[in-house]
């Protein structure tokens, strides 16, 4: 029995390939699972996003004046606040990446000192 594969060899070819191909399986099933609960999360999320965003804006006339004596300082002149909005949610994680972004951007929007 050189060159001949016997019975038992042969049987544990197949249940060899019947184990890996049952793993995989298996492994397919965990992730498309997790892709489900992962997808609904993120739906979750977004609707919760939405709601935050439908809300009216509650920031009281004490946050305002702090605003703008803050950016008063900044500035050094008077100057009209127009309008104030949340940039980012305070619940969502700031990278790195955002955050270079966003200096570049208030960076680009540097304000001439008036001289007198």
């Amino acid at each position: 029995m050189h060159g001949s594969i016997s019975a038992d060899m042969g049987s544990l070819a197949v249940a060899g390939i019947l184990i890996v191909f049952g793993v995989l399986t298996l492994i397919s099933i965990v992730v498309a699972l997790l892709k489900r609960l992962d997808g609904r999360w993120q739906d979750h999320e977004r609707r919760v996003d939405e709601a935050a965003l439908s809300k009216p804006p509650t920031i009281d006339d004490t946050t305002v004046v702090l605003i703008a004596a803050a950016a008063a300082v900044a500035v050094r002149g008077r100057f009209r606040i127009r309008r104030i909005r949340r940039l980012l949610s305070p619940k969502r994680k700031r990278t790195p990446w955002s955050a270079h972004g966003r200096l570049t951007l208030q960076g680009s929007h540097a304000v001439r000192r008036k001289r007198s």
